[in-house]
């Protein structure tokens, strides 16, 4: 039988917040968009928040209407990842299979940890819980059982610092108490059709017939069952095991973009975190796909597949600047967001034949600025943005 935990971050975009500005902790707080930047919503809350009513994804004067002394704060993005990573760094002490759910949750597979150190799979937990919150200021909650599904229930069950193991003894007992849509992937329509076959349960779910499920909800009625029986062989997927298929990079304009020069310089930035995103993982792509969103919430999208691979910024931009103008023109609606996405990868193992569009003074000094930022910062050295031989 497997061990299997499910590790969450309680409330981890507030919870850093508080942990990097102290003066907060006894304070209702959110983490919120600037409205000015057309992101005026609640991102996520912390425990105090959550006593009002304060919901995620709810604008910041409907919060305040509840919370009239909730304190918003500006999402640090960076610090949240950076404190992801030391949380892996810690997880990656007890075993290498990890499968991240997220910047704030994970699986791990600590079955052939627990002879390691010599301990049950509660213990190993609690052994994770503490040193999470003596090394990083941090709660986790997690749930222990033999599958993933029902690991991740049990994380869910007690917030925060929750510790809940599903074992045998108690496994049926816990899915009478949890409803259907306390289950990772049954959603609003998967539910409300449950609930008119009388399926309110996790256990309801559990004692219908193969194949009743299988008959109204097809192959995935099978594994809901499976799931919720305990039946979870599932291999956890660690990053090692994922193929990178593609790397892109999007984001919405703080307003509408009505001009080239407009267009032209938020595709420049675009394209600088793309090519360093591909240049950090070895890749160079081939094909350049780009999807713009126009005020009016309407798409439009083309992609090309070049002659050569590529990764510097320059090339980047030049390729999405030229579709952007085949898809849209020089007199286009209002633009609200943008996203590039390259595909198509090679990680420069594979021989190519080297022709006159390869530029490869440019690729080499790419890499070389990349090391400057690194070591300097972002904004220590950036190319020339000469838009205009395009």
């Amino acid at each position: 039988m497997r061990a299997i935990l499910h590790i969450d971050m309680n409330n981890f975009y507030a919870s850093t917040e508080c942990l990097l500005n102290p003066s907060l902790k006894n304070y209702a707080v959110a983490v919120a968009g600037d409205p000015n930047k057309r992101t005026g919503i609640i991102l996520a809350k912390n425990y105090l928040a959550k006593v009002y009513g304060v919901k995620t994804g709810e604008a910041i004067w409907e919060a305040k209407q509840k919370c009239p002394s909730l304190i918003t704060v500006a999402p640090h993005f960076d610090k949240y990842l950076e404190f992801s990573r030391r949380a892996h760094t810690i997880y990656y002490q007890y075993t290498d299979l990890i499968e991240p759910f997220g910047i704030d949750e994970c699986w791990l597979d600590v079955t052939d940890s627990l002879k390691l150190f010599n301990c049950t799979a509660r213990e190993l937990a609690i052994k994770i819980q503490n040193q999470i919150l003596n090394e990083l200021g941090l709660t986790v909650s997690i749930g222990v059982s033999f599958g993933k599904t029902l690991a991740k229930l049990g994380s869910d069950m007690k917030k925060p610092l929750g510790l809940t193991v599903i074992d045998s003894s108690n496994h049926i007992d816990i899915l009478k108490k949890l409803k259907i849509e306390d289950m990772i992937m049954i959603g609003k329509h998967t539910s409300k059709k449950m609930r008119t076959m009388n399926i309110n349960t996790l256990y309801d779910l559990y004692l219908q017939p193969v194949e009743f499920l299988k008959k109204h909800f097809g192959i995935i009625g099978l594994y809901l069952h499976n799931a919720v029986s305990g039946i979870d062989d599932d291999k956890l997927i660690t990053p090692k095991d994922e193929d990178v298929k593609s790397v892109g990079n999007g984001a919405t304009a703080v307003h509408d973009m009505t001009s080239l020069d407009e267009i032209k310089a938020f595709l420049h930035d675009l394209a600088l975190k793309v090519s360093k995103r591909l240049r950090a993982h070895n890749f160079r792509a081939k094909t350049l796909h780009l999807s713009i969103k126009y005020s009016d919430f309407t798409y439009s999208s083309a992609q090309h597949t070049h002659s050569h691979y590529f990764s510097n910024e320059q090339d980047v931009f030049k390729f999405a600047y030229e579709i952007f103008l085949s898809l849209a023109g020089d007199k286009f609606p209002p633009v609200r967001a943008l996203r590039i996405c390259t595909s198509n990868l090679t990680n420069g193992q594979e021989k190519e034949q080297v022709n006159i569009f390869t530029n490869i003074k440019n690729e080499n000094l790419c890499f070389a600025i990349d090391k400057i930022k690194d070591k300097y910062g972002e904004n220590s050295i950036n190319l020339a943005k000469d838009y205009k031989s395009f």
